[in-house]
């Protein structure tokens, strides 16, 4: 039987090609078998290697035709030329037992025969011949269904869940190409599956297009799940919408303002984060004595490193921090902390700690010239004086540096944590004690706080970001379980009526949408669409980064046993719609942006907590190296940039390089599968979603050639202003359906 399937003999062994000379008999290309008549030689096809009880697979990348001519050694006559019908192919994998394996580990020799593939080869290396076997929920092996084989139209290419989502994708193409529809097919032919009961997809949608893939319109212009199945919940960044996004400000973490602020290293930061920790332990009991005497500890060591200085302006930056903590503690009224202070420490009191600071005072003063003029001179503080302090502030220090017996907090509430905090008090009250503080030591600090104070004022008072800071005039409630109802919210779980959330009395409906959405009874969701197409572009590496930290950090903690689950056993996909916009590989002399180094950190740890990752871009060349690099997994439609196409190359394993020749060149819809995802390297015609992504191609000339449609630009104006109230969908515009939405992008 490999007589009638060999087509040539191997002239050339690589690492990773062979080099094929096809039988001379193959004059149209093509050999028939007991099977039928099959092509030989198509680009994108297999052909078979025997090594002993083994056969090799190879796809086949060129095929090519060359003429040679022979000189008799009498130099007399010349033969006529001869042709010779060569084929390379790239080797992929092996056939052993019926059972195929992507990888090479051992080689052909000159000479071997090489054939064409069997159904039986064929079923092997689509996966047809473990069909039977079944799959389980452990080991569900390749079983999502994507599309077809573009060269064996009777064969499915389907996908490894598992290894898909488990160990990150990358989804690449051209606009135009496909890559939506690609995104859209994948979950729906996931959802589809007869025994999938739940998902938990959220896509970052920059482009606002997979609401329509999900949801559809009625002639009302209400939306609702297209399908049974789908149970989609859209959040929109709209704020004329009602069920808009909105995440508290007291989620983010001291990276995350430090980012949105923009403070710069040196006075800013340390600023900002006093601020912030400051105004964090306020909310949990005003200034808890925790956090007095970690301020006591700090204003003491401060000025026990002045000591050690040599110069005059020491001293006076002594009595400066004096002054300026006795100010600390009348103005702050903080007598009961002091109280409560004192009945874990006995040697520390109010009044003690008072005459300490008055003394040390004391002691910087002595010696002082032109006292109270402009220009006053200190001597420094020399031995003396600097034993006198010593033995005013450690044993007093040395006290507070142990935690009592009978404490069982440790710490106050750091920068990070997620914990309700006033901004108004923030802005006004912790930001203003922060700067007076350090002015203590650099009456400058405040001119150098400025420049992101004005940001500060500025972002909280922009009604752009309300979304994030509340309304301008007022405050976002305080209520129960804030934190988990909007991780509820934004991974899809239903309502937990034993949760206890605080009633519309305390939090109105409108000032938290998530909160309303799980007070109402919110049900499971398998696909979470978060349209962030009208977020402001200042804010958006915020945004993406703090919801992907923000579920990175909760699947986390999935490791501690009061969360009921373990560590990766609730699987989450994070898809990245156009991630070029947000983790974009910066110059060497930028500074990363903060949802680069948080996607960055989850390319590379997400997989061990369950937190797949979909990059889709149109752009891999400015993608981060680190995030593209962490992907097995790539589905790639047409790319005609050269300098994507250049660092594509540089991302995928070598043995794929002649395969990626043909990717200028694909029609859309059709994509090159690679990876750990498939079972063998395949060329795909895309299965149609449907619905469709909102990411129709313009029709230019079908409108030129209509009669002409005015938009309302008043309307339209008016919810640009934010004047415009929402309002339905007039009855005369149709729903949006994939007859009238056109092609995918």
């Amino acid at each position: 039987m490999a007589s009638d399937h060999e087509i040539g003999r191997v002239v050339a062994v690589d690492t990773a090609q062979v080099t094929v000379e096809l039988n001379r008999d193959l004059k149209a290309l093509t050999r028939s078998t007991y099977e039928g008549t099959l092509e030989v030689g198509r680009i994108n096809s297999y052909v078979i290697i025997p090594v002993g009880a083994r056969r090799i697979v190879a796809m086949v990348t060129r095929v090519l035709l060359t003429e040679e001519s022979e000189l008799k050694a009498d130099k007399t006559m010349v033969t006529l030329p001869s042709s010779r019908r060569l084929m390379k192919a790239t080797m992929i994998g092996t056939i052993d037992e019926g059972r195929f394996r992507q990888g090479i580990n051992l080689f052909p020799v000159l000479d071997s025969p090489v054939l064409i593939t069997t159904k039986k080869d064929l079923d092997a290396i689509f996966g047809k011949s473990s069909e039977q076997d079944g799959a389980s929920s452990d080991e569900p092996g390749f079983c999502i269904p994507i599309g077809r084989s573009a060269v064996f139209q009777d064969y499915d290419i389907k996908i490894d869940p598992d290894a898909f989502f488990g160990k990150h994708a990358a989804i690449i193409g051209s606009t135009g190409s496909g890559k939506s529809c690609t995104i859209a097919t994948i979950i729906q032919s996931i959802i589809h599956q007869a025994s999938v009961k739940q998902t938990r997809f959220i896509i970052l949608d920059t482009n606002g297009e997979y609401r329509s893939a999900f949801q559809k319109q009625n002639a009302e212009g209400a939306w609702a799940d297209a399908d049974v199945a789908f149970k989609a919940l859209y959040i929109p960044t709209d704020p004329a919408e009602k069920e808009k996004l909105a995440i508290p400000y007291w989620f983010m973490d001291s990276e995350d303002f430090v980012r949105l602020f923009r403070a710069s290293p040196g006075v800013q930061r340390p600023v900002l984060l006093n601020a912030l920790s400051s105004a964090r332990d306020s909310e949990e009991g005003a200034e808890n004595w925790l956090h007095v005497r970690e301020n006591i500890i700090k204003e003491y060591n401060r000025i026990l490193g002045l000591c050690s200085g040599t110069e005059t302006k020491d001293a006076k930056s002594i009595r400066q921090l004096c002054d300026g903590f006795l100010d600390y503690i009348a103005e702050q009224a903080i007598d009961q902390q002091l109280s409560l202070l004192s009945g874990h420490y006995p040697i520390i009191t109010a009044t003690g700690i008072k005459t300490t600071l008055e003394g040390i005072r004391d002691v910087a003063r002595e010696g002082i010239r032109n006292e109270g003029q402009q220009y006053e001179a200190y001597t420094a503080i020399d031995v003396n004086k600097r034993r006198r302090i010593e033995e005013s502030i450690k044993p007093l220090l040395g006290a507070l540096s142990r935690l009592p017996e009978n404490s069982t907090a440790l710490s106050t509430a750091s920068a990070d944590c997620p914990r309700f905090f006033s901004k108004s008090e923030f802005r006004y009250r912790y930001l203003e004690h922060a700067m007076t503080r350090d002015e203590a030591s650099s009456s400058r600090a405040r001119d150098n706080c400025s420049t992101m104070l004005m940001r500060i004022y500025r972002l909280l008072e922009d009604s752009r970001f309300e979304f994030m800071f509340g309304p301008t005039c007022s405050e976002w409630p305080s209520v129960t379980h804030t934190l988990a109802t909007f991780m509820r919210d934004i991974l899809g779980a239903g309502y937990l009526s034993e949760a206890g959330l605080t009633g519309t009395d305390a939090c109105s409906e409108g000032q938290l949408p998530f909160y309303d959405r799980q007070r109402g009874g919110s049900t499971r969701s398998n696909v979470v669409i978060i349209d962030l197409s009208l977020l402001a572009s200042e804010v958006l590496e915020n945004v993406t980064a703090l919801i992907g930290r923000l579920i990175h950090e909760f699947l986390q903690r999935l490791s501690d046993p009061v969360s009921g689950v373990g560590r990766g056993e609730y699987p989450v996909v994070l898809i990245l719609e156009e991630a070029q916009n947000y983790i974009r590989e910066g110059r060497r002399t930028e500074e990363d942006s903060i949802s680069k180094l948080v996607f960055e950190r989850i390319a590379r740890e997400g997989r061990k907590y369950g937190l797949g990752l979909v990059v889709a871009s149109q752009r891999p060349s400015e993608l981060s190296k680190t995030v593209l690099s962490q992907c097995n997994s790539f589905i790639v439609h047409r790319l005609q940039n050269p300098e994507d196409l250049r660092y594509f190359r540089e991302i995928v394993p070598g043995i794929y390089g002649q395969l990626l020749d043909q990717l200028p060149a694909l029609a859309p819809r059709s994509a090159l599968v690679l990876g750990e995802c498939v079972q063998a390297p395949a060329l795909v015609d895309i299965r149609e979603a449907s619905p469709v992504p909102k990411s129709k191609n313009p029709k230019f000339y079908r409108s030129w050639t209509q009669e002409e449609k005015q938009p309302d630009f008043e309307a339209v104006c008016e919810r640009w202003e934010g004047r415009q109230p929402v309002c339905p969908v007039p009855a005369s515009q149709p729903p949006i359906t994939p007859e009238n939405d056109g092609g995918a992008e």
